[in-house]
């Protein structure tokens, strides 16, 4: 059982923090000593650049995110300490539940102006402390994803350079020892990024996120090659439609009143493709989505609306923040009402006795095959053990 935290703040000449680093000492003292015993057992973990960590100084240690992989290596093979951003904001899987528990984190629900995590996080850095955090802020749509400002915010505010780690083969390689094949993790760290600071004649917002894509393209260019395909695929333009066909008993094709036509189909389809996202309300909250997971036939319009509510009500009543915090605010807002209006829609073909067949269509060209895609069929979420 992990030691308490006896110091929920830690002075230090006249400055008082919200918290201490290190902290935890005995319980990550003997996990990051048993983990460096186990993972050459199990994995064959290359590491390039150790000289790169600094010998003293704080520092926020950064990394591309596809797995769990990711931050048991960073945890294991920093030289000091990490304390880690953990986000709190989705029902955690066993595995990450036990992490959190034993290990522990600086707990940051995703999307929220949250003070205290943000000021936890920089006392640790103030402290001449090591931070991890993935600036993506998660992995629901991989190489697709902005990066967060976060980083940036906290570089600027405690004065902190940033350490960036290109990690490859992490992508199904828990699931992958646990079969004893042993596979390969490539861990290479990059030169420090100076930290962030004010520029004369620019806005800080502007530069933070300007600091935010230099941080993540310091990442990429990490990134072995096994890990850019893992990363995603390179796409450009990227758009969405939403074919809707409501079909009577007898299979009949009918009218759809304009009232209950979907006007935010594009966003609709987009949220439909994104099988990480989709993940979370199936995997994570047991929602009964599995027909929105794939659209490949004809259902029964009940069917619809069971998933469509349960998806409405979570965004309503539980994490509104939850696709704002991925997509942008308007964006997110597009996807929410294009759930309402499929709610609306499934519910009257439901109490009329009708069948839907749904399929969003994705449309984007392909640099890596050089060609227009047309995609209907949805990709399913890999596993992120």
């Amino acid at each position: 059982m992990p030691e308490k935290d006896f110091a929920m703040s830690s002075r230090d000449g006249e400055r008082e923090y919200t918290i201490a680093y290190p902290r935890r000492r005995i319980v990550r003292g003997v996990v990051r000593l048993l983990g460096r015993l186990v993972l050459p057992l199990a994995w064959k973990v290359e590491i390039t650049g150790r000289e790169n960590f600094p010998a003293k100084g704080p520092i926020i240690v950064v990394g591309n995110h596809v797995a769990v992989m990711e931050a048991v290596l960073m945890v294991m093979y920093s030289p000091r300490p990490l304390e880690v951003v953990g986000q709190v904001d989705i029902r955690p899987e066993r595995i990450s539940a036990f992490s959190q528990w034993l290990y522990g984190c600086i707990p940051f629900w995703r999307g929220r102006m949250e003070r205290a995590p943000l000021q936890q996080a920089v006392d640790v850095l103030r402290q001449d402390g090591w931070l991890g955090i993935f600036p993506e802020g998660g992995f629901w749509d991989p190489g697709a994803m902005r990066p967060q400002t976060g980083v940036a915010w906290l570089s600027y505010r405690a004065g902190a350079p940033v350490l960036p780690i290109g990690f490859s083969g992490t992508l199904g390689a828990l699931g992958a020892a646990l079969r004893l094949e042993r596979p390969a993790l490539k861990m290479n760290v990059g030169k420090p990024i100076p930290c962030a600071r004010a520029v004369e004649g620019k806005a800080r917002k502007i530069y933070l996120q300007e600091y935010a894509v230099q941080v993540m393209n310091g990442i990429n260019a990490l990134i072995p090659e096994g890990g850019k395909v893992e990363h995603g695929p390179r796409i450009e333009n990227e758009r969405f439609d939403l074919e809707v066909v409501v079909q009577d008993a007898e299979g009949e094709p009918q009218r759809v009143p304009g009232s209950l036509e979907i006007a935010h189909s594009a966003a609709l389809a987009k949220l439909l493709h994104r099988p990480g996202i989709l993940k979370i309300f199936r995997k994570n909250y047991q929602m009964p989505i599995e027909a929105l997971q794939s659209l490949d036939r004809v259902y029964e319009a009940r069917t619809i609306v069971d998933g469509a509510a349960s998806i409405v009500h979570y965004l309503r009543e539980e994490n509104p923040y939850l696709l704002s915090y991925r997509f942008g605010a308007r964006e997110a807002e597009a996807m929410q009402l294009g759930v309402e209006e499929l709610l609306a829609l499934s519910e009257w073909a439901a109490d009329a006795g009708h069948s839907l067949r749904i399929t969003p269509v994705r449309r984007y060209f392909s640099l890596d095959q050089d060609k227009e895609i047309v995609q209907t069929k949805q990709g399913t979420f890999e596993d992120w053990m």
